[in-house]
């Protein structure tokens, strides 16, 4: 049976690979591309037994997190991440999840399905960049989310942008 800290480990991770993607502000051989790589720290979280008791449809992750690049704080990001899909024995657990990374000079959203094979799985899962304000407007690309513990994430982030101002955070 999934414990609370399995299905936390399972939506951090998402969390944070997106925010990895951020931090790095590296130009790839893309074109206008640029790789970002941010560290997510939990500062709340909570888990919400909408259901049945245990993981079932519907049932809410809510987190809150600092953002970091190199050691020194970039910013805050919120996540929330609901089950689409849990059947017995639940080892399988299928998540959509909604980020908002918000930096010094604008936000940047990622979404996406993750499927989660068991409490211990700590990623990677790739969600997708969906849209940003400020230097991010126009944004899409691809985030990659590992937890590397249970309070911390990594993400790792592919920022196709429309909008041709460097990405400074």
């Amino acid at each position: 049976m999934w414990s609370k800290l399995g299905l936390y480990g399972a939506v951090t991770a998402i969390v944070a690979a997106a925010v990895l993607a951020l931090g790095a502000a590296v130009a790839t051989a893309h074109g206008d591309a640029k790789a970002l790589r941010l560290v997510a720290t939990d500062t709340q979280e909570n888990f919400l037994d909408l259901g049945s008791p245990g993981p079932s449809l519907g049932d809410q992750l809510v987190i809150s997190e600092t953002l970091a690049r190199r050691g020194r704080g970039v910013g805050t990001a919120g996540v929330v991440c609901t089950i689409v899909g849990a059947e017995p024995p639940y080892e399988v657990l299928t998540f959509q999840c909604l980020a908002t990374l918000r930096l010094r000079n604008g936000q940047i959203t990622l979404h996406g399905l993750i499927e989660v094979q068991g409490e211990n799985d700590r990623g990677p899962w790739t969600v997708a960049i969906t849209g940003g304000t400020g230097d991010f407007r126009g944004a899409s690309g691809e985030a990659v989310v590992r937890d590397i513990s249970d309070t911390r994430t990594i993400y790792r982030l592919r920022i196709d942008s429309a909008n041709k101002k460097k990405h400074r955070n």
